[in-house]
């Protein structure tokens, strides 16, 4: 199930790091888009790492979104967020859940024909 999970959070990233600096198109260039657009470009990299088989992709998957997605939050409470802000913030969130289950997750060790704990 775990790779199901860490594809997903993948796709999701990189839906992320597509959807950020395409805001630029739909509300121009003004500098409370240019911002969070050029910052999201960053989802493309954790979204392409969640693609490989590092751990330590999970890891970022779990960082980079959380402390982003609290921008978002704050973004949403004391400002005036645009549409796309909420989006966001359900998938910041959604990629943490997903990272930390598959870092939870344990496996058996090789060859011994366990199903994982």
């Amino acid at each position: 199930m775990t790779g199901t999970y860490r594809k997903i959070a993948a796709w999701l990233m990189l839906l992320s790091g597509v959807t950020h600096p395409a805001q630029m198109l739909y509300y121009g260039t003004a500098p409370e888009i240019r911002s969070p657009a050029l910052t999201g470009m960053v989802f493309l990299l954790v979204g392409a790492g969640l693609l490989t088989q590092s751990r330590k992709a999970l890891w970022w998957a779990v960082a980079v979104p959380f402390v982003l997605g609290l921008g978002a939050v704050y973004r949403i409470v004391a400002d005036i967020p645009v549409a796309p802000t909420y989006f966001h913030a359900v998938i910041d969130f959604s990629v943490v859940g997903l990272a930390i289950a598959c870092l939870r997750e344990r496996t058996a060790p090789a060859g011994t024909g366990e199903a994982p704990a």
